[in-house]
């Protein structure tokens, strides 16, 4: 079965918003920090190792935008590999944020399509994927019926990862779609949002690695939906290993299971890209500052949002020379072997 929703280059707001608005969303350390308090955060040898050996690498998010988590490593996974892809389970029609004329439902699903592959086309992407899946409690019938400045609903507070891949399934098989992808794209390596924190104790993140580990083993069985083609196994995951302080605050309260035990790997991202002709944390800038162009309608030009993330890179440069250690020179990942 080919799953719709798949985007390829001819030449080609949700949960992590907050690091990107403002003048000074540069600075979110004081928003982010490895997670597992007892962790000493380690050289990053075996997820630089992971994407050097890789020839493809796949990018999984729940949402557009989920890409800001890790950004700075998928512009080196692009520069490492060579190819990298992109892929969403959902088109976050079920934003929290309004902008212009844009509703929730299949309007804001189709405003963030678009700029999910703005994005992609930042990192120099090979391809992006939107899956058919649902944001939010609502069905896009539901979402399509709200008045369009109908408040806010997101899942209630007692909603687990579980309560998200039962209502996911009412919508399509999302194990079945991700074996898809991967035997689609045969990505070496996976960078997804983790399956214990999510980054900011998002349910349908949380759900995304799940997923992920249900379909890995599956992607590779010729015997399991064999009508989505020739199998296909991963080397490897990166998993993301940041949160965000406030689940922090509240001693992790909405992470799910126990502490991954593999340790943390935090990523230098003031080196310089080969590709895109700025640091990895310039080009986490040039991402930012994409998304925040168009929630908040700033009207900036691509040749302004490159000046201001190059004036930002060093000025962050800078800080890192004086001392000042924490994100965003640095992003924060643990890796798992497949095999």
């Amino acid at each position: 079965m080919i799953y719709p929703g798949r985007q390829s280059y001819p030449s080609a707001y949700g949960s992590f918003k907050a690091w990107f608005t403002g003048v000074l969303f540069l600075f979110f350390m004081v928003l982010a920090v490895p997670f597992g308090e007892s962790a000493s955060p380690s050289k990053s040898m075996r997820v630089l190792d992971a994407l050097h050996n890789a020839e493809r690498v796949l990018w999984l998010g729940a949402h557009p935008d989920d890409e800001t988590s890790s950004s700075a490593l998928l512009a080196r996974a692009k520069d490492v590999a060579g190819t990298l892809y992109m892929a969403s389970l959902t088109r976050g029609e079920n934003s929290e944020k309004l902008w212009g004329d844009v509703r929730r439902g299949t309007s804001m699903g189709k405003a963030r399509e678009a700029l999910f592959a703005k994005s992609a086309s930042v990192f120099h992407a090979d391809g992006y994927d939107l899956g058919p899946f649902v944001n939010g409690p609502y069905s896009i019938e539901e979402l399509n019926a709200l008045a369009p400045h109908a408040p806010f609903h997101d899942w209630p507070s007692s909603t687990t990862s579980d309560d998200v891949i039962k209502k996911w399934s009412t919508e399509g098989d999302p194990v079945g779609y991700l074996v898809a992808l991967l035997r689609a794209r045969r990505p070496d390596v996976v960078i997804s949002i983790d399956d214990y924190c999510g980054v900011s104790g998002h349910d349908e993140h949380i759900a995304v690695g799940k997923l992920l580990r249900r379909a890995l083993p599956m992607a590779a069985d010729p015997l399991v939906y064999p009508e989505t083609g020739e199998p296909w196994q991963v080397r490897d995951i990166v998993w993301t290993a940041s949160v965000l302080k406030p689940l922090v605050a509240c001693r992790y309260c909405k992470c799910e299971g126990t502490a991954p035990s593999e340790p943390i790997e935090e990523v230098f991202s003031l080196d310089k890209s080969k590709t895109h002709q700025l640091t990895y944390m310039g080009v986490q800038c040039l991402v930012g500052r994409t998304y925040q162009n168009a929630v908040e309608m700033k009207g900036w030009t691509d040749a302004q949002m490159r000046t201001s993330c190059e004036q930002a890179q060093a000025a962050v440069g800078r800080a890192y020379r004086s001392g000042v250690k924490g994100s965003p020179f640095f992003e924060s990942f643990r890796y798992h072997a497949v095999n």
